[in-house]
């Protein structure tokens, strides 16, 4: 019984192997033909050697040879009457030796260049990284870490921290923080204590700011090294085309090469310079937002990474907190993604936040983040540059699982519904033909910006990214069209409104409670302290605690007196936590002073009112 044969495959390694042996037939060809050309030189050399009358035109010491030589060469002639005059050396005697010697450096420094690259494309492996990917700020984060970069004597060195490419930033991982300048002169006293000790503190800040950390990186060239016992080599080039990126971008390629076919010691350095990059942000939230990169794109870039803000910070309802963190777990568990695809269902969750300025709607966004440890992309509808094809694209580079903010959408110029756009139609054609009768001159007109139906399709269009959380925030929920606000586009919608009493107590508790990052320099400071300091010290840390002791006790019913002096339902969260920041180590004071403070918000108010 005969069986059916499939067609026969050729193995890969057999395809390579002839795609080097091409390469071979190709370099030993191109040999030849310098040969080839070499001996032609030499031929033709030699001919005109033999040729050559030296003793013709001999009286002014020029010849055919001369005349012609001296066009090519500028003062040939000069210098061959003072060699012949002078050393009695007739330098066209040589000449056919020199071109041949010329000629065979140059064809045999051209052979073993290539000679050299096609060694190089056969025996070693080669990373090539570019400048536009994030790869770029790890392997140069981790270059600029590394013992070789500091004994080089080629190096390229500054103190820039803002470029948009950047792999330094002022969150550089060394662990240098301002508190930490301080910390010797904080005893961990009250507020009487830290202005005492504010002069010389501020010193010592404003002399370590005139002296910015000087970075050091590999300059352009090529630069070797030891990585885990092997060779390798960092190639540094610059590109004459910037392509298209704006002048304060250098644009350049890196190189990473190693001996031999087997790249896996390239991919082991980059995965420890990517790790190097992440575990200097630690639990922090990366911040990224979406600017121009370029002439005309738009790219995300790295802005900063905060310390996570603690959900129980953000002034809202306890029941809708925890709903929407639920509501975001569920959405993020592996088991609701094959939902979703098993239903046909796009796998994206939107979500619209609203209210008055102030509330709290950016602030439970980056705790969110925060405390589910994803990255947060912030984009802003209202810049003119932005169009409907870079929205586009900022969207489809989103990794899987990120939060996408949106802020202000009612400002981006969306805010008009199509109902509305429509039944306007007409007038304006009409207003369109009487300016184009009276005015013949032509109307330059620009897409710049943003549409809402470009905004939907990039929301939940056919080609719209899925896995990514969307929220949008909003002061006038009401100036949006119905069709951004359906469900598919937005799942869930979180109304932030004026404090009332138990949000007054919450921010008063949290403004006034001795947390644990609080007391972190009073006891390293006590650590630090001879054993052999007296009574004073003793008695100071005792009353010292005492008083937090009693701060602990007595902070529930100094919220419940702050939040009876306010009203309900007038005031922000960030306009009280604007009054007790003035009185961030007084609460006595701070209510003492809320009704005097009530009274002067509500005349700005009216003043504000009366003014439009």
């Amino acid at each position: 019984m005969q069986h059916a044969r499939g067609p026969t495959r050729l193995p890969a390694y057999k395809g390579v192997r002839n795609v080097y042996n091409e390469r071979w037939r190709l370099l030993v060809f191109s040999l030849f033909i310098d040969l080839l050309i070499v001996i032609v030189i030499v031929i033709a050399s030699m001919a005109s050697y033999l040729d050559h009358n030296i003793t013709n035109n001999s009286r002014n010491g020029t010849t055919i040879d001369t005349a012609v030589l001296d066009a090519f060469i500028p003062g040939y002639s000069v210098l061959s009457r003072f060699l012949v005059s002078y050393l009695q050396i007739d330098l066209s005697y040589y000449l056919p030796f020199l071109v041949i010697a010329a000629a065979a450096t140059a064809s045999l420094r051209y052979s073993i260049k290539r000679i050299v690259r096609l060694l190089g494309e056969y025996f070693t492996s080669t990373a090539e990284i570019r400048l536009d990917d994030e790869i770029y700020n790890y392997l140069m984060f981790w270059m600029a870490q590394q013992p070789f970069t500091k004994r080089t004597t080629h190096f390229v060195a500054g103190t820039k921290i803002s470029s948009g490419m950047r792999y330094w930033d002022s969150d550089n991982g060394e662990g240098s923080d301002d508190e930490d300048i301080g910390e010797d002169d904080d005893n961990g006293n009250d507020n009487s204590d830290m202005l005492a000790n504010f002069d010389r503190y501020w010193q010592k800040v404003i002399s370590k700011d005139k002296y910015r950390t000087l970075r050091f990186t590999p300059a352009e060239g090529t630069h070797y090294f030891w990585y885990k016992r092997r060779p390798l080599a960092f190639i540094r080039e610059r590109e004459e085309n910037n392509g298209g990126l704006s002048l304060r971008f250098v644009p350049e390629r890196l190189y990473l090469s190693c001996l031999g076919r087997d790249p896996a010691i390239l991919k082991e350095l980059l995965a420890d310079a990517q790790r190097a990059y992440v575990a200097r942000d630690g639990n922090r939230t990366i911040i990224y937002r979406g600017q121009k990169s370029g002439v005309d794109d738009f790219d995300w870039v790295r802005c900063m990474a905060r310390p996570p803000r603690p959900l129980s910070t953000v002034v809202l309802d306890e029941a809708q907190k925890q709903a929407f963190i639920d509501d975001i777990k569920e959405y993020l568990h592996p088991r609701t993604r094959r939902w979703y695809s098993n239903r046909g269902i796009p796998y994206r969750r939107g979500y619209l936040l609203h209210g008055p300025p102030g509330t709290g709607k950016t602030s439970l966004c980056f705790a969110a983040s925060g405390l589910l440890g994803l990255t947060l992309y912030l984009l802003s509808l209202n810049s003119k540059s932005l169009d409907e094809d870079s929205l586009m694209s900022l969207f489809s580079q989103l990794p899987r699982r990120c939060i996408v903010l949106l802020e202000d959408v009612d400002s981006a110029g969306i805010t008009q519904k199509r109902a509305e756009d429509d039944s306007a139609t007409s007038a304006v054609l009409v207003e369109k033909v009487k300016s184009s009768a009276e005015e013949k001159e032509p109307e330059t007109t620009t897409n710049k910006g943003v549409s809402l139906s470009g905004l939907l399709n990039v929301i939940d269009g056919v080609a719209a990214s899925e896995g990514r959380i969307l929220i949008m925030t909003t002061n006038h929920a009401e100036k949006l069209d119905p069709a951004l606000l359906r469900p598919g586009r937005v799942d869930m919608t979180i109304a932030f409104g004026y404090a009332d009493r138990d949000a007054m107590r919450e921010l008063f508790s949290a403004i006034y409670s001795i947390l644990e990052g609080d007391a972190r320099t009073s006891k390293m400071n006590s650590a630090k302290k001879p054993s052999g300091l007296g009574e004073r010290h003793v008695d100071a840390t005792v009353t010292q605690r005492k008083r937090q002791r009693l701060s602990r006790e007595k902070i529930a019913e100094l919220a419940s007196e702050f939040a009876s002096r306010i009203p309900e339902g007038e005031f922000t969260a960030a306009e009280i936590q604007g009054h007790l920041l003035n009185y961030k180590n007084e609460p006595e004071a701070a209510i003492d002073a809320v009704e005097e403070w009530v009274r002067n918000v509500r005349a700005k108010r009216k003043e504000k009112e009366q003014s439009k």
